[in-house]
C-alpha cells in the first residue's frame, strides 16, 4: 500500500474537510495523551516492572498524518484555537455575572427572611430586579452557544470533564434528571421544608439526599463567607465601582470553591464530617431516644476527673479555712497541743476527701443523638428508611418538622431548644408494589407526610427504541451519558475496541437496563415495544439493573479487553441472578436487544414460570472464545457529539477566518478559482464553500 501523499499547500478545502481533519487531529492527540499520562506512571515503577513490559502488536500504530503543510488547514486550525480561548473566556465572564447575581439574590432573600423572622423569603423589587438579570444573563449565554460551535463544543466539553470527576469520585453524574432533584431538594431546604425522598431499588436516593445535603451545607458556608468578605473588602475601597464589585467577587468566589474542593478531595478526616450530614438508618425498632436523647447507665470514678494536684490543693485550701475559723481556739493551746490537732485535722480532710471521691458507682448518662445535634448546630440530618420507622415513633418528630430556622421548636425529655440557621432535614424511603414489596415498610401518615415535600427520584431516562444512529435528540438518553462517562479517561477521550460496533451494543444494553428498570417499577406499559405485544404482563421482584449492576458489568467488560459485552453482562450480573424468573425474562430481554447471539456459541432458550435458574452450560454451544478487534480511539470532541448531539454546525467561513485566508492569497499561489469550483461541485459541498470562493474570485479578478 502505497503512502497516502500530503495534501499540496494551494490545495483549498472545504469547511467539512477542515473540520474533519481537525477532529482527526483531536484523536491524534487523544493517543499521545493516553501514552503520556501511562509514561508518567511507568516512571514510578521499578526496574522489573520496567525491563520485562511489553506491548500489545500494532498498539503503537498511528494513522499518517495526509494534510500537513497545508495553509489553509493551519489557519483554520489556528483560528478553531484562538476562538475557542476567546468564547471560552466570555463563557467564563457570563457565568461569573450569573453567579454574582445569585449570590446577591440569596443576599437579598436572607435579609428579608431574617426581618420576618426566618419565614417565607418574600418578593420586593430587589429580589425581582436579580430574577430578571439571571434570566437576560441565561438567555446571552444560550444565544452564544446556538451561535459559535466553539463555544459550544468549550461549554459542553467542560460538562464531559465534569461527569467524568464526578464518576471518579463516586457521586451522582450531574445530567439533567439528577441536577433537578438536587436542586428540588437543597430549594426546600432553603425554604426549611423537610424533605422525602422516594424511589425503588438501586436509584441512587441516599446518594442524592447525601450530596444535596452537602452541597446545601458548602452553599450556605460559601454565602456567609463571600458576604463577609465582600463587605470587609467595600468597607476598604469605598469608591469603587460596581465592575470592581464583581471582579473581586470573582476572586473570592473562586478561592472558595478551590478551598471546598481540596477539603473534599483531600481534607481531614474533621474538616470533611464538618461538610457531611448527620446519619440515621432507620429500622422497626428505632426509638424516640435513638432519635433525639439516649439515656445509658455509666460507670463513673471521680477522681479520675481531674489531676492528684488538683484534689491536693482542693486539700490545703480547706484546711487553711478551718484554721482561719478556729484560730482563737488554737492560740489558747500550747504548740505541742496545736501541731497534734493540726495533724489530725489534716487527716480527716484526707479522709473525707478519698471517701466522697474514691467509690465507684453508675449514674445515668443523656447522650445527644443525630437529630438533636442538627437541630442546636445547624446541619442536615438524613434520616434513610423512613418509613421502616414506628409511626408512633416519628410523630415526636412534627413539632420539629413544622418549626423555622430561628424559631424553637420543643422535644420531649429536652424541653425548648432553638433550631440554628442550616438545619435541614431529608428522609429517604422505598416505594412498594404489587409486585415488589420492601419488608418492614410502612405507609406514612397523611398527616405526618404532608409536613414534607415529597420527592420521587428513580431511574435516569432513557430511551429504548431505536439504534443510537436513529436518535434525533441524543442528549435525552441519560443513562447512556452515564456509561459513556465511566469508559472516559480524565481527558474525555475513549479508548475501545471497534468503536462503531461497540458503541451500539453498549446504547442497545443501556436500553436493556431501562426496561429492567421499567418492569421492576411496575411501569412495563411505558415501554413503546412491550405494550401493545399482547403478552402476559412482566414482572421482576428482586433483580433489575441499576447502576451500581450497571458498573459491575462495565467493570468485569473492562472495555472489551479479554471479553465481549454479552459475557461481561452474563458474569457481572445475570449469572449471580437466584431467581429464576426474573432470570429468564431479562436473558430474554438481553437477547432480545441483541446479546447472546447464536452465530458466537450462544443458545438461550426460553423457560417457563417457576421453572429453574439457568446455568452457563446450558446457553453455551462451544467454549467461549473472543478475538478483541483493534482499539480505536475517540477524541473528547466525538465523545461530546456522542452524548451531546452534533451541536453548532458551521455553516459558513467567519469573518475572521475568510480575513486571515484572503491574506495568504497572492500571484505566487496562482489559484484557479473556476478550477476549485468544478471540483467543489463534484465533492457536493458548494453551498458550504460558497464565501470561500467568492473571496478567491474576487481576488483572483484584483490581480
Amino acid at each position: 500500500m502505497k503512502e497516502q501523499k500530503n495534501i499540496k499547500q494551494d490545495y483549498i478545502p472545504t469547511i467539512e474537510e477542515m473540520q474533519s481533519w481537525y477532529e482527526d487531529d483531536l484523536r491524534r492527540e487523544a493517543l499521545k495523551s493516553l501514552e503520556y499520562e501511562n509514561n508518567k506512571k511507568i516512571e514510578e515503577q521499578g526496574s522489573f516492572f520496567k525491563t520485562f513490559r511489553k506491548f500489545e502488536e500494532g498498539d503503537d500504530k498511528n494513522a499518517p498524518d495526509s494534510k500537513k503543510n497545508n495553509i489553509y488547514y493551519d489557519k483554520y486550525k489556528a483560528y478553531v484555537e484562538e476562538e475557542t480561548v476567546n468564547v471560552g473566556k466570555k463563557i467564563l465572564e457570563i457565568e461569573n455575572l450569573i453567579e454574582y447575581e445569585r449570590f446577591f439574590l440569596r443576599f437579598e432573600r436572607r435579609v428579608n427572611s431574617e426581618s420576618n423572622n426566618y419565614g417565607p423569603y418574600g418578593s420586593n423589587s430587589a429580589t425581582r430586579y436579580r430574577i430578571d438579570r439571571i434570566e437576560k444573563l441565561e438567555r446571552e449565554l444560550e444565544k452564544i452557544l446556538e451561535n459559535s460551535p466553539e463555544a459550544w463544543e468549550f461549554y459542553y466539553k467542560r460538562q464531559l470533564i465534569r461527569d467524568i470527576q464526578t464518576q471518579h469520585q463516586q457521586r451522582l453524574v450531574t445530567v439533567p434528571y439528577v441536577v433537578k432533584a438536587k436542586q428540588k431538594v437543597i430549594d426546600s431546604l432553603n425554604l426549611g421544608v423537610p424533605v422525602y425522598i422516594v424511589g425503588h431499588l438501586g436509584s441512587g436516593k441516599t446518594q442524592l439526599a447525601t450530596e444535596a445535603a452537602m452541597d446545601f451545607t458548602i452553599q450556605n458556608k460559601m454565602q456567609k463567607e463571600l458576604e463577609d468578605k465582600m463587605e470587609e473588602w467595600f468597607s476598604a475601597n469605598p469608591n469603587v465601582k460596581e465592575k470592581d464589585a464583581i471582579q473581586k467577587f470573582k476572586e473570592f468566589n473562586e478561592e472558595r470553591k478551590l478551598y471546598y474542593k481540596n477539603i473534599l478531595t483531600n481534607g481531614s478526616k474533621e474538616e470533611i464530617e464538618a461538610l457531611q450530614p448527620l446519619f440515621i438508618s432507620g429500622s422497626h425498632n428505632l426509638t424516640y431516644e435513638d432519635m433525639f436523647v439516649e439515656k445509658t447507665l455509666s460507670l463513673t470514678h471521680s477522681f479520675s476527673q481531674g489531676s492528684y494536684a488538683d484534689y491536693l490543693n482542693m486539700i490545703i485550701g480547706d484546711f487553711y479555712k478551718w484554721m482561719d475559723e478556729h484560730k482563737a481556739r488554737l492560740e489558747q493551746m500550747t504548740d505541742e497541743e496545736q501541731l497534734q490537732l493540726k495533724i489530725q485535722i489534716w487527716k480527716s480532710f484526707s479522709d473525707l476527701l478519698v471517701a466522697s471521691n474514691s467509690s465507684f458507682g453508675t449514674v445515668i448518662k443523656k447522650i445527644e443523638r443525630e437529630i438533636l445535634i442538627a437541630v442546636k448546630e445547624g446541619r442536615p440530618v438524613i434520616v434513610d428508611e423512613l418509613n421502616t420507622i414506628a409511626m408512633q415513633n416519628l410523630i415526636a418528630l412534627n413539632d420539629i418538622l413544622q418549626r423555622h430556622a430561628g424559631s424553637t421548636a420543643y422535644i420531649t425529655g429536652v424541653g425548648p431548644v432553638l433550631i440554628k440557621p442550616g438545619f435541614g432535614f431529608i428522609g429517604t424511603g422505598n416505594l412498594s408494589t404489587q409486585m415488589v414489596n420492601y419488608d418492614g415498610t410502612n405507609e406514612l401518615n397523611p398527616a405526618f407526610k404532608s409536613r414534607f415535600v415529597t420527592i420521587e427520584y428513580n431511574y435516569v431516562p432513557q430511551k429504548i427504541t431505536g439504534s443510537l444512529e436513529d436518535q434525533e435528540f441524543l442528549w435525552e438518553n441519560e443513562l447512556f451519558r452515564i456509561i459513556i462517562a465511566q469508559l472516559a479517561d480524565k481527558n474525555g477521550n475513549i479508548h475501545i475496541p471497534d468503536s462503531k460496533r461497540t458503541l451500539e451494543e453498549l446504547f442497545r444494553f443501556s436500553q436493556l437496563c431501562r426496561v429492567t428498570q421499567n418492569v421492576f417499577m411496575g411501569k412495563w406499559k411505558e415501554n413503546e415495544v412491550q405494550k401493545d405485544s399482547g403478552l402476559d404482563e412482566p414482572e421482576l421482584r428482586e433483580s433489575v439493573l441499576s447502576i451500581r449492576n450497571i458498573l459491575h458489568v462495565l467493570g468485569d467488560w473492562n472495555q472489551g479487553e479479554e471479553k465481549d459485552l454479552s459475557k461481561a453482562l452474563w458474569d457481572g450480573f445475570i449469572s449471580s441472578i437466584t431467581y429464576p424468573d426474573d432470570q429468564n425474562y431479562i436473558l430474554s430481554q438481553a437477547v432480545r436487544f441483541g446479546f447472546f447471539p447464536a452465530v458466537e456459541g450462544w443458545k438461550i432458550e426460553t423457560k417457563g414460570i417457576g421453572e429453574s435458574t439457568t446455568t452457563y452450560d446450558e446457553i453455551r454451544t462451544r467454549p467461549y472464545h473472543y478475538v478483541r478487534p483493534a482499539i480505536e480511539t475517540l477524541s473528547y470532541l466525538d465523545v461530546v457529539h456522542l452524548v451531546f448531539g452534533k451541536g453548532t454546525l458551521r455553516r459558513t467561513l467567519p469573518k475572521g477566518l475568510k480575513e486571515s485566508f484572503k491574506t495568504d492569497i497572492d500571484d505566487s499561489l496562482r489559484i484557479d478559482a473556476k478550477k476549485y469550483q468544478k471540483l467543489d461541485q463534484q465533492l457536493s459541498h458548494l453551498e458550504h464553500s460558497k464565501d470561500l470562493l467568492e473571496y478567491l474570485e474576487d481576488n483572483e479578478g484584483e490581480k
